[in-house]
């Protein structure tokens, strides 16, 4: 949060004889220089973040003064359902909360996303994604909010054979995370490539089909973990707020004192 006050603009002196006029210009040049750090804290949004969701973008609120008080300021809006608002530590510098599936489904343990991992519009890794791999790993039924066993319905419309890997020591180059076995086409005989079309369960281990399809499948990455938890301050909210404050406010308020 930043406040704007009239005592920090240069004018104290003004303060023991304002007129009714005054007090009133001085009013108003506080919350338009409120708005003016809102909206200039909001443009820097999609510079700082990729992709910010709506909600981020929405998530200022510039406050006006209120019974003479000759304060305005911004703040971020009060968060649903938590202690504080998930952008304090991008502004601050703080540990990251643990997500939901990293808390319940993997015992604390805290990823990033992986390159094979599949991205929403705002570059957070899909809740089906990772609904899926908790329910393929057998760990749906430890974390909060995700489905325990993935539903007729929605294994009738995935056919696509789902093989997720959880490496908690990772193996050789690969770091520790959670993968997903493929094949690559390129390795694989027109026998394999005919019987790789149908579901894993139909192979058979002695088939050479098998065989070969299985010695050419590599992994994957989609969440791999970290122990990166502290956000540095990206987010300059306070630079900003000092910044826009000082060019804008003196502007405001003679343009209102002679309005």
């Amino acid at each position: 949060m930043i406040e704007i006050k009239f005592d920090e603009m240069g004018f104290s002196t003004l303060l023991q004889n304002m007129t009714k006029q005054t007090q009133r210009a001085c009013e108003r040049a506080l919350d338009a220089t409120a708005d003016d750090v809102a909206e200039a804290i909001a443009r820097q949004l999609p510079v700082v973040f990729d992709r910010p969701t709506l909600y981020t973008k929405k998530s200022l609120w510039a406050y006006k003064t209120k019974g003479h008080n000759m304060i305005a300021g911004v703040m971020f809006k009060e968060p649903d359902r938590m202690t504080q608002h998930y952008l304090i530590p991008e502004v601050e510098g703080s540990k990251r909360h643990l997500k939901g599936f990293e808390r319940h489904g993997m015992g604390g343990e805290a990823f990033i996303p992986g390159k094979g991992a599949k991205l929403d519009q705002y570059g957070n890794v899909s809740a089906g994604q990772i609904r899926q791999i908790m329910s393929v790993l057998g760990r749906a039924e430890h974390s909060a909010g995700y489905m325990a066993n993935m539903t007729a319905r929605s294994t009738k419309t995935n056919k696509q054979t789902r093989d997720y890997v959880y490496l908690p020591n990772g193996a050789g180059a690969l770091p520790p995370g959670i993968y997903q076995r493929t094949a690559t086409a390129k390795k694989i005989s027109a026998k394999a490539k005919s019987h790789w079309k149908k579901p894993q369960r139909e192979y058979q281990r002695g088939s050479n089909a098998f065989g070969i399809a299985v010695r050419a499948r590599g992994l994957k990455p989609l969440l791999v973990k970290t122990t990166r938890l502290f956000y540095k301050p990206r987010l300059p909210f306070y630079g900003i707020s000092q910044q826009v404050s000082a060019a804008n406010f003196k502007g405001h308020f003679f343009d209102f004192l002679q309005g």
